[in-house]
């Protein structure tokens, strides 16, 4: 793990103009990033099980149950929601 020269802060992986760049996330310091560096980082990503959302494909399948169309309505109301809720949350 790389720290900030300037601020001492942590230099993170970020992508830029097609190239990935250590930047620091507290002051924006960047600069470049070399294979060695990189294969110190592990990118991981957790979902929490209520962010999760129904697909197409489970609609589909639950057709294929015999789910009548107002609880599929209701599904779909209810998926339209969680995309707005979560619109809201990361364009601000």
């Amino acid at each position: 793990m790389k720290f900030c020269p300037k601020c001492g802060g942590i230099m993170l992986p970020v992508r830029k103009d097609g190239k990935i760049v250590l930047k620091c996330q507290r002051c924006g310091y960047e600069m470049p990033a070399d294979e060695k560096t990189l294969k110190q980082y592990k990118i991981v990503r957790k979902t929490r099980e209520e962010d999760k959302v129904v697909t197409t494909k489970t609609v589909v399948e639950a057709e294929k149950l015999g789910v009548d169309k107002d609880t599929l309505e209701q599904a779909k109301e209810e998926f339209y929601e969680l995309v707005l809720d979560q619109i809201g949350e990361y364009g601000e």
